[in-house]
């Protein structure tokens, strides 16, 4: 057995987590280089191979796997980037990308803009042609309309090609004809068919799916290539997977085939790493709230009952992509959030970040703005030697010089209080963030355990988990790297989809159980093509359901891989009359409608070793316990605080604040009224008074 590496592709850092052949853990930082992904992997990899004192393709000659998380997919939305991608729907649907679901995002603000459908209505071709909702056809395909707007497609340069009719989903006869007609008169022109994307029940989420797909695979391609290539040319033979929007790993060609499934590629991982590392600790109970706090943006989810929620309502610049997701909510704070004083005196911190280049003020590439990051170091909570790993040695009089430019002397206030005020204001856009997910959804995060990730997280964790009213914080060893561990120790797994409508008063066993064992067939061989040994294989089978009248569906899954006589039914039905309870606390009488059925396939992944620290640094004697000069608001100004070094902390050690916890990667602040005891996994548990 080689090594295993993972990487997350963040806006500011690349991490990376490696466990060699012996079982031994390392986590690593390199600067994302923006726009060229492939780049700052291989800048990572390099820096890997030097520490281990190899070449690179002595060090991926040797590597079994390497998993990436990458924002290339959310970048190309937000950005603007995507290829130039054209609908074919059917006559009289043009505007579905228009008119999505009917709502918009505030209902009482009549000054919003009317959206902006995801492709352009000029590029959106409707032909004639209609399939029922029991799968006849109720009017053919009007090929030659078809053959019409390829050519005028190719008049406009379109790159890709979305496709999607009304009910494709109960018969896909008339997309796989387009597809067909694709390949004759345009061979090699990307194309998505909205019944392999998506086949939901909603129009708006299987048409918006399918056109972000489209758009995604041309720019896909070309970095999944551009990576591909340089592994191969290095000598490596080993598996590559990208992590997915259900926080799963998959393999390159089913990324290629349904890149829609990139879509927060890398925050998806940090949810299951938030709730290992929590199990691992032996915290009990299993609520969780998981924060990643990086360079560019802050994630955040939450866990109840060791169970993080999905769903397929993920949104990314307005527009929903529409495939089972992990429920995380991303904003722009981070360490490179830059702050700035609006005319009216109000400070604001991000959601714009200086990145990784030119960065910070404090990065001495150029910048010139003040960030989190820029904030921190002036408030002396940041060592300026031992930044990112010693990566960047960090220049304290730019900060400064940022800080008090742009907003002390603008707000008329001493610099190391402007630089308190942009961690206030930071810290409160998180708060609001956390709250979105547990207090507007009825949930009180006090009852919870917050789990701190993100090279910056360790700084700001404990005034978060104080204004929700949290009692408890843990800031792992990995923190530095989260959703790298996440990644790293994450299971392989991919989903399978068909739609097919029935009921429990008239239900159609014989096709359930036919499209049930399709499902099986397809995440076998997909599990075969990951070489996902029998022991480790499972399926998670379930069935979008919903009471006879109602517009929503609720995700049920099966007690049983088939529905097996009137008593496998009887058992189904029970289980959802059960689901609708504990939502609704209603329960009827009213027969069960079956809209989808759905298979996750899995590959259960070889449990990690706990990293607990640097074993080089451990080894080395211990230094001295320091103290430095920080300005806490809270204390009235600057006072001289502890210093720990991380990997020198022994297990069951109990730090009175304030104090600093100094690692490779991450700080952490213990502020005072608080303590804090060295986890055996070498993590931080803090406590608030």
């Amino acid at each position: 057995m080689g090594c295993e590496i993972a990487a997350d592709v963040g806006g500011t850092f690349t991490d990376f987590v490696v466990r060699d052949a012996a079982g031994r853990v390392s986590l690593y930082k390199s600067s994302t280089t923006p726009g060229r992904i492939a780049d700052g992997i291989f800048d990572g990899l390099e820096r890997i191979a030097a520490r281990r004192d190899v070449s690179l393709s002595g060090l991926l000659a040797g590597c079994d796997s390497l998993a990436i998380g990458t924002t290339v997919a959310t970048n190309a939305i937000l950005e603007g980037k995507a290829a130039k991608t054209a609908l074919i729907c059917t006559a009289g649907f043009r505007d579905t990308l228009s008119i999505r679901e009917g709502g918009k995002a505030d209902s009482y603000n009549i000054y919003i803009d009317y959206p902006e459908p995801y492709i352009a209505r000029h590029l959106t071709f409707g032909v004639a042609e209609r399939i029922n909702a029991e799968g006849g056809v109720e009017a053919p395909l009007d090929e030659a309309a078809v053959r019409a707007a390829i050519r005028q497609m190719k008049a406009w340069h379109v790159e890709a090609v979305a496709v999607a009719l009304i009910w494709s989903i109960a018969n896909p006869r008339h997309e796989q004809r387009i597809g067909q007609v694709l390949d004759e008169e345009w061979p090699g022109i990307p194309y998505s068919l909205s019944h392999r994307v998506s086949p939901s029940l909603r129009e708006y989420r299987r048409f918006s799916a399918t056109a972000i797909d489209a758009s995604l695979k041309p720019v896909v391609h070309q970095n999944v290539a551009a990576i591909e290539g340089r592994l191969q040319a290095h000598g490596f033979a080993g598996v590559l997977t990208f992590v997915t929007s259900n926080g799963g790993r998959t393999a390159t060609a089913d990324i290629l085939a349904k890149p829609v499934y990139l879509c927060l590629s890398g925050p998806s991982a940090g949810p299951h790493a938030g709730t290992m590392l929590a199990r691992d600790e032996g915290i009990e109970g299993g609520n969780i709230v998981t924060i990643d706090m990086g360079g560019t943006s802050f994630d955040v989810s939450i866990t109840t009952g060791w169970n993080t929620p999905m769903h397929r309502e993920g949104v990314i610049g307005g527009h929903m992509f529409g495939v089972p997701s992990v429920d995380v909510r991303t904003i722009g704070a981070g360490g490179g959030s830059i702050a700035r004083v609006d005319a009216g005196g109000f400070i604001h911190v991000g959601p714009a970040s200086a990145g990784a280049w030119p960065g910070p003020a404090c990065y001495g590439r150029g910048g010139t703005l003040p960030t989190v990051s820029d904030a921190n170091l002036v408030l002396g909570l940041i060592d300026p030697a031992g930044f990112a790993d010693g990566q960047i040695e960090l220049s304290p009089p730019a900060a400064e010089r940022a800080v008090s430019d742009h907003v002390a002397k603008p707000l008329g206030m001493d610099v190391r209080q402007a630089a308190s005020l942009i961690a206030l204001t930071v810290e409160q856009n998180m708060v609001a963030a956390i709250e979105e997910i547990t207090v507007r959804r009825g949930i009180d995060p006090r009852q919870y355990l917050l789990v701190a990730g993100g090279s910056a997280a360790g700084l700001h964790a404990a005034a978060i988990a104080r204004e929700l009213g949290m009692k408890q914080v843990l800031v792992p060893a990995v923190a530095g790297v989260l959703s790298a561990y996440g990644i790293a120790t994450g299971d392989v797994r991919f989903g399978y989809a068909r739609a097919l409508f029935t009921t429990s008063a008239r239900f159609d066993a014989r096709g359930v159980n036919a499209v049930l064992a399709e499902l099986e067939a397809d995440g076998t061989a997909y599990l075969d093509r990951m070489r996902v040994p029998p022991a480790r294989r499972r399926f998670v089978v379930t069935a979008e359901a919903r009471y006879a009248g109602q517009v929503w569906q609720l995700t049920l899954p099966l007690p049983r891989p088939r529905v097996v006589g009137a008593a496998g039914l009887a058992a189904v039905v029970e289980a959802f009359h059960v689901l609708h309870e504990r939502h609704y606390a209603v329960r009827a009488t009213d027969p069960v409608e079956f809209t989808e059925w759905n298979l996750l396939a899995i590959g259960q992944a070889v449990p990690m070793g706990v990293y607990a620290g640097d074993e080089d640094r451990r080894r080395g004697a211990p230094p001295g316990l320091r103290t430095r000069p920080v300005f806490l608001m809270d204390a009235g100004g600057i006072i001289d605080i502890a210093v720990h070094a991380a990997d020198h902390v022994p297990a069951g050690m109990r730090i009175a604040g304030p104090a600093l916890v100094e690692g490779r990667l991450t700080v952490a602040l213990v502020p005072r009224d608080a303590s804090a005891v060295a986890t055996r996994n070498g993590g931080l548990l803090m406590t608030l008074v």
